[in-house]
């Protein structure tokens, strides 16, 4: 009882009693380290301690008993308003780096220190995941699970990152990075719907857990051109979905170049592909048996992954697709924004690297300020082999679109002071304006 209860992956309620101090939060560690945490959270929790007592509603508690909650809660000190946790592990959802609680009965202005323990789970078997993925420099604070601020720098080391601040109200929220679920791409497009006649919110397909993937789009199969962009198909990448927020609320804008845009163009936006790992709190990279950005295969597993294909192939049959763009975060190191640019990119027509090199110049013009592109394309060497490299979206649509297609990821660095909501929403702001002017030319 009391391990299973330590190992909860998605605690409703956990306290420590004052007056049993160190020796309950002692066991809970023991306790949790003991077994893996189950992949679904079990029923709330009755309100006790591990060890049955009552909790005291004024001692310092762990929530993560909503859409994307994640973390498995080692040890909580409320005398020295410390916390101790480890990001979930979901047995077979990829990566366990993605950590968001809530924490309640604080004392506002108190300073507190959150420790993050990466998960000693492998995602896949004999693979662990490196502790980097799981600790950021700064974690992300709010307090009303709407607004996020970077915390100070932490001290990072390869065990543990340790964040000290203020606690910013008695209820207050802290995660990896700046959190963004269905219910804010849904507020999101049906913001756009209301503000622009054309455009028109729908739903891409029903996940394999029963969710629908939302998306908008803007015009119709009447315009000359189309586009294609979507984030997250890696859930714990949370930028992409804020960089696409930006992107389609310029797109929506009233700007001159904007409105041109919209009056040749049909654009297609979905703000969340991976939409049942960022519902369960798991990081979806390397999911078994393969995740999103790996299953665009001539029979895919994902039902969203289907009918983006169809879509997407519908506009090329058309002669319409100009721009395809895969929004991601990259590894830690990574301080700016980079695109991957097509695997045979030094062995492409010229007319087609021409259109690449351009795009590229255009970038460096308007995505700028506070995360500036790099100049030049990276190439995701790591993946070695052509059929894999086939089973990534980017390439998928490269080899289908033909010489008039320019598909590419956008990877948006994720560990800088920068990559915040606002930030992350420049970022978007930059590629649709490089996206306007490339289809002006």
């Amino acid at each position: 009882m009391l391990s299973s209860l330590a190992a909860m992956p998605h605690l409703f309620r956990w306290g420590v009693p004052r007056s049993l101090g160190w020796a309950v939060a002692l066991t809970v560690v023991v306790a949790a380290a003991a077994e893996e945490p189950p992949t679904r959270p079990d029923p709330p929790f009755s309100g006790k301690s591990p060890l049955g007592a009552p909790v005291p509603a004024e001692d310092l508690s762990v929530h993560t008993d909503f859409p994307g909650g994640s973390a498995v809660v080692r040890r909580i000190d409320p005398e020295l308003a410390e916390i101790e946790i480890s990001p979930a592990h979901h047995s077979g959802r990829g990566w366990p780096c993605w950590w968001y609680f809530r924490v309640e009965n604080a004392e506002a202005g108190q300073q507190m220190r959150v420790i993050v323990v990466p998960s000693e789970h492998p995602f896949r078997e004999g693979e662990r995941l490196a502790p980097q993925w799981a600790l950021p420099e700064r974690a992300m604070l709010s307090s009303d699970d709407q607004n996020w601020l970077h915390t100070e720098r932490g001290a990072i080391n390869e065990t543990r990152g340790c964040y000290t601040f203020p606690a910013p109200a008695e209820r207050f929220w802290i995660a990896w990075g700046p959190p963004f679920l269905p219910v804010h791409a849904e507020a999101l497009l049906q913001r756009v719907a209301e503000q622009l006649p054309e455009a028109e919110r729908f739903v891409l397909a029903e996940t394999r857990g029963g969710r629908p993937v939302y998306g908008l789009r803007i015009g119709g199969p009447e315009k000359p051109d189309a586009i294609w962009v979507q984030a997250r198909q890696h859930a714990w990448e949370t930028g992409g979905s804020w960089v696409g927020q930006g992107f389609l609320e310029w797109v929506a804008g009233d700007t001159p170049e904007a409105v041109a845009l919209r009056e040749r163009t049909e654009i297609t936006f979905i703000p969340i592909m991976d939409v049942d790992n960022v519902v369960e709190g798991a990081g979806g990279k390397k999911a078994l048996p393969r995740d999103h950005n790996r299953d665009w295969s001539d029979v895919p597993i994902y039902p969203e992954v289907v009918a983006a294909q169809r879509e997407i192939l519908a506009r090329i049959a058309a002669g319409r697709l100009r721009v395809y763009l895969d929004l991601h975060n990259p590894g830690a190191g990574d301080k700016r924004p980079f695109f991957f640019g097509p695997f045979d990119y030094e062995q492409l027509p010229p007319a087609q690297r021409r259109r690449y090199d351009r795009f590229l110049e255009l970038a460096i013009a308007h995505m700028r300020d506070p995360l500036p592109i790099m100049p030049q394309y990276r190439f995701a060497t790591y993946v070695k082999s052509d059929e894999e490299r086939g089973r990534m979206s980017g390439e998928w649509v490269r080899r289908r679109g033909g010489d008039g297609v320019v598909a590419m990821t956008l990877e948006t660095a994720w560990n800088t002071p920068d990559s915040t909501q606002t930030g992350y929403q420049e970022v978007g702001r930059g590629l649709a304006e490089t996206v306007a002017a490339f289809l002006a030319e």
